[in-house]
Formats: structure tokens, C-alpha cells, sequence
């Protein structure tokens, strides 16, 4: 029987492990290029999205304690001004300084690897279809029109709730614009952030009453197919489903 140790995974966490006498020699395998800090699709149909309003809501501390993983969604549809504010508390530029433009969630090196795409199925004067959110001119670019709920699910090992969510957010890693600093060990990093960008998404939705449900799940190359990225250098990582309680 094959040991763990021997798995893909346990060997990644040793090969990319940091020590002092190793740190620089683990990650020689020459200059890596490095990609420009956006993305955009500059001949795409853009939808401008409205600068979110913030209302009161509970503390910091009772939404942490509300959180939860919700899966079960009404099928109602949310407006733009909330999606606004989903996009903005998950990547949401709060910053512009010395060149950066900080946003709302962390990221290693304020490189920001993961690029937003989105699957709205219901939303209030947005055409259904696959979208990619521009975080600079914060709106969004149009890849393709329809309705991809069903196609998701069955992608997603058929959870229903990515079907049945007003909006699902699909999150992906351009790796080079981490593993240009980074080198190996990006790949770490480049899931940290996702992760931060989830936590944001799953307290802004607490707060707005919605229901949202991380899925770690899912058949990778069915994914990147529907949003036309290439698997190596930019790769599906992460969804998340959004919908009405």
C-alpha cells in the first residue's frame, strides 16, 4: 500500500517547505514573466455596477457568529445594488497608493492572483450569462449570455444549490502573477487569498440576510470550459453559490 507520503499532496507542502538553507535554491528554475496586475476584456459588453450603499446592519461580532454555509436558496432574484456590494466587500479596491490599489480582501505581496467571474441567474437588470468582474472600473464583462445554472450543477457533482443560487461566484488563479515573486510556493499563497476573498463574500452575505455556500468541489476542466480560460495559467479554484433565504 502506497503511503500518503507519497501523494502529490504531501509532496508539494515538502518541495515548497521554507528553510534557510533552501529557501533560494527551491526556486530555481529561472525568471518567471510576469503578467499585467488586471484583467480585462476590453471588446466585451460592459455592465457598470452601482457604487454600493451600506446600510446598518448587526455587529461584526453577531454576523460572525450568524455565519453559516447556507444551501437552501428561495430562487427569488437579488438586485445589482446587492451584488455591488457582494463584489466590492470581496475585491472591493479601498486604497490607491504608491502605485497599488489595495482592496478589501488580502493578498500575498499585493500581487491579487484571483480574478472574479460570475454566474447570474437571477439578478435584477442583469441579463443572465457568465461575467467577469473588472475590478478597476468595478463592472461587468460580458463572456457569454444563457442560462448556466444547470450546466454548473452538473460540474459542481451536481449540488443543487449552485442551480438554484441567484448568483454564483467562480473564482480562478492566474498563476504567474503570483509565481513571478513567489515561484513554487505561490500556489500556496494563491489559495490563502481565495480563501480570504470567500470569508468576505460569506460575512457580506450574514449581513445582507442571504445565503451563500463555498464549494470546493468540482470538475475542474468543465468549469474553466464555460469561462474559456485555459486551465494552466489561469485555472478555476474555488465557488461559491449566493441566493435568498
Amino acid at each position: 500500500m502506497r503511503s500518503y507520503k507519497e501523494g502529490i499532496a504531501h509532496q508539494y507542502l515538502m518541495e515548497t517547505r521554507y528553510d534557510r538553507a533552501s529557501i533560494l535554491r527551491r526556486d530555481d528554475f529561472g525568471p518567471v514573466p510576469r503578467p499585467p496586475v488586471y484583467k480585462t476584456y476590453a471588446d466585451a459588453p460592459k455592465t457598470q455596477l452601482p457604487k454600493p450603499l451600506f446600510g446598518e446592519t448587526d455587529s461584526l461580532w453577531e454576523i460572525l457568529n450568524q455565519r453559516r454555509s447556507r444551501r437552501r436558496y428561495t430562487g427569488d432574484p437579488i438586485s445589482m445594488m446587492t451584488l455591488a456590494a457582494l463584489l466590492w466587500a470581496t475585491q472591493g479596491i479601498t486604497l490607491s497608493a504608491s502605485g497599488y490599489q489595495f482592496r478589501t480582501s488580502p493578498s500575498a505581496g499585493a500581487l491579487y492572483p484571483v480574478e472574479t467571474y460570475l454566474s447570474v441567474q437571477e439578478v435584477e437588470g442583469v441579463q443572465q450569462g457568465i461575467y467577469h468582474f473588472n475590478v478597476f472600473d468595478f463592472a461587468l464583462e460580458e463572456i457569454a449570455l444563457g442560462n448556466f445554472g444547470e450546466h454548473l450543477t452538473r460540474a459542481a457533482l451536481d449540488q443543487a444549490m449552485v442551480g438554484r443560487g441567484a448568483v454564483v461566484f467562480i473564482w480562478t488563479g492566474i498563476l504567474l502573477r503570483s509565481m513571478w515573486k513567489y515561484k513554487n510556493r505561490c500556489v500556496r499563497y494563491i489559495c490563502m487569498d481565495a480563501g480570504h476573498i470567500a470569508q468576505n463574500l460569506q460575512l457580506a452575505t450574514t449581513a445582507l440576510a442571504l445565503g451563500c455556500c463555498p464549494i470546493g468541489a468540482f470538475y475542474d476542466e468543465e468549469i474553466n470550459g464555460v469561462l474559456g480560460v485555459d486551465g494552466e495559467e489561469e485555472t478555476t479554484i474555488y465557488l461559491a453559490a449566493v441566493g435568498k433565504l
